[in-house]
């Protein structure tokens, strides 16, 4: 997005507000300041690698909230504004249209609300944008509030499965883990390649289930919004039966879970934020490989876990990620 139409968001909040009894005022450290009551919001345009100037602040309003609208986007660097460490601040990425709260404040009606300042008094009172391109803006923030159907629903699928399990007879049962589908040499050589596939849905134990649905909600929802819906369940499915594969090619021992999947999703994440320079220098790729390396590690040493079903996963993530543009 660019400064121009960063400066019409400003614009047409700012107008809005001030029909709406806010007292605006511009300042000459760049600073936009709207007042109400005793209720103070600051306003500013961010650069990157920007040290935000000194805040304004008035000492007869008790409340202040800074909104800083990034229109090329921000880094985790980005939110450490010393300025603005007694202030509950909002970053914008405008690449984005997501809001990074600074302290981490999970309450997001702050920036509902002032959204709404976007789409208010358009009949009645000129603004300073025209309703199409208010229009696309507020429509810019309300669309991007992402919702991971794939991941809910791969999730809900690993829950089911293990629900059925355990009216079964348990998760744990040898029994019931053949059963239900879970990878087993002797029978995949038989023909049962289906094995493969299936197993990456099956969990032995509860808190196998609760690690990997923890993992895929977190690194999932992300990983959908950026590569997309299809592209993600692509990275999921193959990363999951690449890792059945090897699990198979390299133990016989019995073995499920979606660990493959997860550390797949791992994998093709590492070269798609060193594609995107600014998400490698906030940390976000450097933490991946940390990450892998630490869960690698704990395979090693623990016996039962399956170790090439996570190699088998990551490889093709890896593999995957660097071939998406």
């Amino acid at each position: 997005m660019t400064r121009e139409e960063t400066a019409h968001i400003y614009q047409q909040i700012l107008y809005n507000l001030g029909y709406d009894g806010w007292s605006i005022e511009t300042l000459s450290s760049g600073w936009y300041t709207a007042k109400k009551e005793n209720r103070g919001l600051l306003f500013w345009s961010y650069q990157t690698n920007q040290l935000i100037s000194q805040v304004p602040i008035d000492p007869e309003v008790r409340e202040w909230e800074a909104f800083v609208f990034c229109p090329e986007g921000l880094s985790s660097q980005d939110l450490e504004q010393p300025v603005l460490k007694n202030i509950q601040a909002w970053f914008i990425d405008l690449q984005t249209g997501l809001a990074f709260p600074y302290p981490p404040n999970p309450k997001q009606k702050t920036i509902d609300w002032l959204l709404t300042y976007l789409t208010i008094n358009n009949q009645a009172h000129p603004s300073y944008i025209g309703t199409t391109e208010r229009d696309k803006y507020f429509e810019f923030f309300r669309t991007n509030k992402f919702v991971p159907y794939v991941t809910i629903i791969l999730a809900a699928i690993n829950i089911i499965v293990f629900s059925l399990m355990t009216l079964a007879g348990g998760s744990t049962n040898t029994k019931n883990l053949i059963l239900f589908g879970a990878k087993v040499n002797e029978l995949i050589l038989q023909g049962q390649v289906w094995r493969l596939f299936t197993s990456m849905f099956i969990h032995i134990g509860f808190l196998h289930l609760a690690f990997n649905i923890y993992a895929l909600w977190i690194l999932g929802s992300f990983s959908e919004e950026r590569f997309g819906r299809w592209r993600f369940l692509f990275i999921y499915l193959l990363s999951g039966l690449a890792g059945s594969v090897t699990s198979f090619l390299f133990t016989d021992a019995l073995s499920a879970g979606a660990s493959g999947a997860i550390f797949g999703i791992l994998g093709a994440l590492v070269p798609y934020s060193w594609k995107n320079p600014r998400l490698w220098k906030s940390g976000f790729g450097k933490n991946l490989v940390v990450i892998i390396a630490i869960n690698l590690g704990i395979g090693l040493i623990q016996p039962q876990i399956d170790i090439y079903a996570h190699l088998g996963g990551l490889l093709i993530g890896l593999a995957i990620g660097f071939l998406f543009p």
